[in-house]
C-alpha cells in the first residue's frame, strides 16, 4: 500500500509540474547565435517582407522565423511588424561604385519564443519599433551601376506579458530574392516565412509580393529583474540606450 501511495503522490506531483515546465516563461540572460537549445539547433533564421505590389507598395509587413535546416519557426517567430511609410535611404556611391543604405521602420507586432527546452525560455513579447538597415553594394558593369550583394542589420525591443523586457538584434543578414515584374516566374520558396499582408494574415495567392532573405547572426537580451509597474515604452527604451 505504501508503494502504491508513493506512486500516486509522485504521479500527482508530476501532473502539477508538467504545465509549469511547459510554460517556463522567458529567462534572464544574453543569448547569441552560438547558443544551442535541445537538439543542437542554432539561434538563426529566415525572413520575408510582404508588400502590396509586385515591385513596390505599402504597407510592408515583416515576418521572421527560426530555421534549423528543415523546419521554420520551431524556436521563435516575429510577426506583423508593419511599415506604413516608405523607407529612407542614403546614396554613398561615387561614380556608380559604393553603397546605398536603406532604413526601414516597422511598428508593433509580436516576438514569440516557443516552448521546447531552449535556454532563453518561452513567451510572447509585444514589440515597439523594429529598425532594419540594409546596405546594398554596387559596382560598375557595362557602364551601369549594378548591385552585387546586400547586408541587413536590425534590432527590436519589447515586453513579455509577465513584465520581462527583451531586445533582439540581427547582423549580417542577407537578401536572397524578391518579386519583380521583370521576372514574374521568380517566387518566394516555400522554406521561407509566409508572406503576411496588412491584416497580419497570409497574403492572398495573387498577392504574394515582397522580399526574402536569411537571418544569420542574432543577439537577444532578456531582463526579468526590472520592475515594470507603471512602465512606458519610453522608459523601457531608455534602459537600452
Amino acid at each position: 500500500m505504501r508503494s502504491a501511495r508513493s506512486l500516486f503522490v509522485c504521479t500527482m506531483i508530476g501532473l502539477v509540474l508538467l504545465p509549469a515546465l511547459a510554460a517556463a516563461g522567458p529567462i534572464t540572460g544574453l543569448y547569441d547565435s552560438a547558443d544551442m537549445g535541445t537538439g543542437g539547433v542554432l539561434l538563426t533564421g529566415r525572413a520575408s517582407t510582404w508588400r502590396s505590389g509586385v515591385n513596390s507598395g505599402l504597407p510592408h509587413v515583416l515576418h521572421a522565423q527560426s530555421w534549423n535546416g528543415s523546419v521554420l519557426g520551431a524556436q521563435w517567430d516575429i510577426s506583423c511588424a508593419v511599415e506604413n511609410t516608405n523607407f529612407s535611404y542614403v546614396d554613398n556611391r561615387v561614380n556608380g561604385v559604393g553603397t546605398i543604405v536603406y532604413t526601414s521602420t516597422f511598428q508593433g507586432g509580436t516576438l514569440t519564443l516557443y516552448a521546447g527546452g531552449w535556454p532563453w525560455g518561452d513567451g510572447v513579447a509585444m514589440l515597439g519599433t523594429t529598425m532594419l538597415y540594409t546596405t546594398v553594394y554596387y559596382n560598375m558593369s557595362g557602364g551601369v551601376s549594378r548591385p552585387w550583394r546586400s547586408v541587413v542589420n536590425g534590432d527590436t525591443s519589447g515586453m513579455f506579458a509577465g513584465g520581462c523586457m527583451m531586445t533582439f538584434g540581427i547582423a549580417n543578414g542577407s537578401g536572397v530574392g524578391e518579386t519583380s515584374s521583370l521576372l514574374p516566374s521568380l517566387q518566394k520558396p516555400a522554406d521561407y516565412p509566409v508572406f503576411l499582408d496588412g491584416t497580419c494574415g497570409p497574403a492572398a495567392s495573387d498577392k504574394l509580393f515582397g522580399t526574402w532573405g536569411t537571418v544569420i547572426t542574432i543577439t537577444m537580451w532578456i531582463d526579468c529583474t526590472v520592475g515594470v509597474e507603471g512602465s512606458t515604452w519610453g522608459a523601457i527604451k531608455e534602459l537600452y540606450r
